[in-house]
């Protein structure tokens, strides 16, 4: 029973990790490319209300994020 909670826990980890490719690689392009780029043109577009909506406190939320995923990379 346990074996089928790990194999599905690793198949929802690889995918997250392939999500989180793709975004990564969309907000590169629309950074490259603007917003004209075919699919990863609206990244940015999307990202910024989200930006926005952290407030003044946005900065210290992205640091933080970035220590939680440096800390969930190292745990693999």
């Amino acid at each position: 029973m346990y074996a089928i909670f790990d194999r599905v826990k690793r198949f929802l980890w690889e995918v997250t990790k392939i999500l989180g490719l793709v975004v990564a690689v969309s907000i590169f392009v629309s950074i490259l490319f603007g917003p004209e780029a075919p699919f990863f043109g609206a990244a940015l577009t999307n990202l910024k209300p989200v930006i926005d909506s952290l407030g003044s406190e946005g900065l210290a939320v992205i640091i933080a994020l970035i220590i939680i995923m440096a800390y969930m990379r190292n745990k693999d």
